[in-house]
């Protein structure tokens, strides 16, 4: 069953789900813009977790298509607006927040925020960094297994690499679940293409067709 987030913030939640929550907003985020595609607001009424369970898939209501020349540049801002939101979530400051404020004293709002995360954010707020949330915590992750696979037996070793191998299999189901989802804005592509594709199929068969007359 689907929730808006407006009603969803309005709960109790663990620093987990918090984290499970902006990681898929985050990858959902990526595959839109891998797309050429931006989130024009993100008003908390305006985007919908669609399955409250798995906190999955995230509906972003007001997609659109990004100007090429300005791509970077919005989806950066993106990036910026998703790590804004979750500041502001955390220290329930969001409605009164303003971007300036939150970079001149970025260290005050640091213990009230989830401690694995504040380099992030201190990255994104302070410095521009153009890094998606979901690529942090993959990242992490991956230099916790790597450590972890240092630091213990070869059956542990194994243990992590089948763990891998079942993350890998819930990321594809994930993965999906977001194509389903999006499936318009990969229309909009595949459209462009076939309709420069037809001009192109009927040139190079004109030139076959050439070549066949000018042999006979």
């Amino acid at each position: 069953m689907g929730i808006k987030l407006k009603e969803w913030v309005k709960f109790s939640h663990s620093d987990e789900e918090m984290t499970k929550l902006f990681y898929n907003m985050s990858k959902t985020m990526k595959y839109i813009h891998t797309h050429d595609h931006y989130i024009k607001t993100f008003n908390l009424g305006e985007i919908e977790i669609l399955d409250n369970k798995k906190l999955a898939p995230i509906q972003y209501n007001t997609v659109s298509k990004a100007p090429k020349e300005y791509l970077d540049e919005i989806q950066r801002e993106d990036i910026y607006n998703l790590a804004f939101m979750q500041i502001g979530l955390y220290t329930e400051t969001l409605n009164n927040l303003r971007p300036q404020f939150l970079k001149d004293e970025f260290e005050r709002f640091t213990p009230l925020l989830p401690e694995n995360d504040i380099a992030y954010f201190r990255g994104i707020v302070t410095h521009g960094a153009r890094v998606y949330y979901c690529d942090y915590i993959d990242e992490k992750s991956r230099r916790e297994m790597v450590k972890m696979g240092d630091s213990i037996s070869n059956d542990g070793t194994q243990y992590g690499f089948q763990k891998t191998k079942a993350t890998a299999s819930g990321k594809n189901y994930f993965d999906k679940d977001i194509r389903n989802l999006y499936s318009d804005i990969n229309k909009t592509d595949a459209a462009f293409v076939s309709f420069l594709a037809f001009p192109l199929l009927v040139l190079a068969l004109g030139l076959i067709l050439s070549i066949v007359f000018f042999l006979s």
